[in-house]
């Protein structure tokens, strides 16, 4: 160390443990917005799958409980399986919805060659059940014209 040179000094303690103090305080600080932003997408996130409920014909209920399956998976971890759920009543066949519309027809505008494999595939906002499950029953039946709906709509 030089006299001419006094910048090179190494630090005190007492500066080292005031740098240390200030480095916790923006640590906490920059915590704190990250929780504050978190929570304010969530939120985002949250009205978005609402909207998209109600433009399918469903209640928020429904959609908390298509969600449960989810709830100790993330996205980058496999899913969780449905949850079992009791066969569907035997009745008709899907056939027209409130609109006259034939569902397979619906499905097949809607999805093109998607279309026979999703009316086959459970679904987590109809409960777990298939779309032609579902469609076994006018209120079902009636759920899946409006989820075909929005995602007409891109909803």
């Amino acid at each position: 160390m030089t006299q001419d040179h006094p910048d090179t000094r190494p630090p005190s303690l007492a500066e080292i443990e005031a740098r240390i103090q200030r480095l916790t305080r923006a640590r906490e600080a920059l915590a704190a917005q990250r929780v504050t932003a978190r929570e304010e997408e969530l939120k985002v996130l949250a009205d978005a799958f609402a909207r998209k409920l109600q433009a399918g014909g469903f209640s928020i209920q429904e959609g908390i409980a298509a969600l449960r399956p989810y709830a100790r998976s993330r996205l980058q971890d496999a899913p969780a399986p449905a949850p079992a759920m009791p066969p569907a009543p035997r009745g008709r066949e899907p056939s027209k919805g409130a609109g006259g519309e034939d569902l397979r027809e619906h499905a097949r505008r809607v999805l093109g060659g998607e279309a026979a494999s999703w009316l086959r595939r459970p679904h987590p906002l109809l409960g777990g059940q298939t779309p032609q499950q579902m469609a076994t029953t006018p209120q079902g039946l009636d759920k899946v014209h409006a989820l075909l709906a929005a995602y007409a709509r891109g909803a």
